[in-house]
């Protein structure tokens, strides 16, 4: 019943444009979909019955693994999630999702990237595989959820899948897959310049928005690069 209302409450939230770049996919152990060849899901796309399956790395050996690192200073308690007056980030991942781990170790060493985020953005890290209770401010409004229902709600069906949010918690566009340390930087600019206000969220206006402001800074996606 509680998934149900939910998905009411939240039917108007953005899924203006999906990117795939490289990352795990949920049937597959480690796939690499080229940065250069992103898709466009339709924003009328509904999810019904996603899961995140578990992931299977049989491939990669304990030398290939990216160490962890420790990024709870970025991160915010997900027990609850709110905006708290900042743009807001939600992040999916999953332990054996070497991607993710790149992600991570990204934010960790790159002291723009990590220095913006937690100054700048309110972030959360929820762990696809385990499902847990989360009090979601949404708009003002509180409501108890679990990690199941959130990723039905965005439609998360590889890691990392990370939901850019305005400082109400109403999402913006969602991004699945790696983003290089540049182009997160530029994406996180585009959420600050407030480009994607007055765009039409169901028709793919926030997604051209921000592909214009990547090539204004010489990010090309959409295009193959040699």
């Amino acid at each position: 019943m509680m998934g149900k209302t939910l998905s009411k409450v939240l039917t108007g939230l953005l899924i203006a444009a999906l990117f795939i770049f490289s990352g795990c996919d949920e049937k597959t152990s480690v796939k690499t979909v080229k940065e250069s060849a992103p898709k466009l899901i339709s924003p009328t796309q509904k999810a019904e019955d996603k899961k995140v399956e578990p992931y299977k790395v049989a491939s990669e050996t304990k030398k290939d693994r990216l160490p962890k690192v420790d990024n709870s200073d970025i991160y915010s308690d997900s027990a609850s999630i709110k905006p708290n007056g900042k743009y807001m980030i939600i992040i999916f991942e999953t332990d054996e999702c070497p991607y993710c781990a790149k992600m991570n170790l990204d934010m960790h060493n790159n002291k723009e990237l990590h220095d913006k985020l937690k100054k700048d953005f309110t972030v959360y890290n929820l762990n696809a595989l385990k499902n847990r209770m989360h009090k979601l401010e949404h708009e003002g409004k509180p409501m108890d959820v679990d990690t199941k229902t959130l990723i039905d709600i965005y439609n998360v069906t590889s890691t990392p899948t990370l939901i850019f949010a305005d400082k109400k918690g109403k999402s913006i566009f969602i991004v699945p897959g790696y983003m290089p340390k540049k182009q997160f930087l530029v994406t996180l600019d585009f959420v600050e310049s407030g480009l994607w206000l007055g765009k039409d969220r169901k028709n793919g206006e926030v997604y051209k928005a921000l592909k214009e402001f990547y090539e204004k800074q010489g990010i090309m996606v959409g295009k193959h690069k040699k």
